[in-house]
């Protein structure tokens, strides 16, 4: 919720405990200078030799969802919550908690992965999706690097690579949403060199105990 909303103050009220500080950022492709994110690829991909991408629309592919499910919980070292249950992902988690339920939706999902070279492994992973009921707008899922393969600009590059293809795939789409936590620092630098900017900042989750509301008279 909005730091200084009616709801924050609720919140606070009842003794709920503010979470990680998380801003929402937008990216509007209309105004984005022609050839940006070719630009922008190419140079993450001049650092990250030894490394190929690979994508697919849709669910994602049987062979591929346990190297995915891998990259997937790279995620756990993002900062969040401490109540939050980040999980453990394996390739059935993929297919009925991952993509089932897009495509239950109704979503059009993209995903594009970088693949290393020398060992087969999936090192890093950015999805997104579109709603046919908005084809305007484009909402950006997990970018997950893979700790052994990061300072190989590997977040920048399959997200570059997603904007290009997603202007061949959805080019009704004009603007992009995502949202970070305040201290994740890498992934917001990854954004503004893309071109995002804050829409919503200051918000958050907030945390209440079932143990504390069921003791109180």
């Amino acid at each position: 919720m909005r730091d200084g909303s009616a709801g924050d103050a609720f919140a606070r009220a009842i003794g709920a405990k503010a979470g990680i500080a998380e801003a929402l950022r937008r990216l509007d492709l209309r105004t984005a200078e022609p050839g940006k994110f070719t630009r922008l690829r190419e140079q993450a991909a001049a650092v990250a030799a030894g490394y190929s991408l690979v994508r697919w629309a849709g669910p994602t592919p049987p062979a591929y969802r346990g190297p995915l499910a891998r990259v997937s919980n790279a995620y756990r070292d993002a900062p969040h919550d401490a109540g939050y249950e980040t999980g453990n992902w394996d390739a059935d988690r993929i297919r009925e908690r991952g993509d089932a339920p897009l495509a239950a939706m109704g979503l059009r999902t993209y995903t594009v992965a970088a693949e290393h070279d020398a060992s087969g492994e999936l090192a890093a992973m950015t999805q997104l999706s579109v709603s046919p009921d908005n084809p305007q707008w484009g909402y950006q899922g997990l970018t997950a690097v893979t700790k052994e393969h990061r300072g190989h600009r590997l977040g920048l590059l399959v997200k570059a690579a997603m904007l290009e293809w997603l202007a061949e795939t959805e080019p009704a789409v004009e603007r992009i949403e995502t949202g970070n936590a305040s201290a994740n620092d890498h992934m917001i630098a990854i954004n503004d060199t893309l071109g995002f900017e804050v829409d919503l900042p200051d918000f958050h989750t907030v945390e209440l105990g079932v143990a504390d509301v069921l003791g109180r008279d």
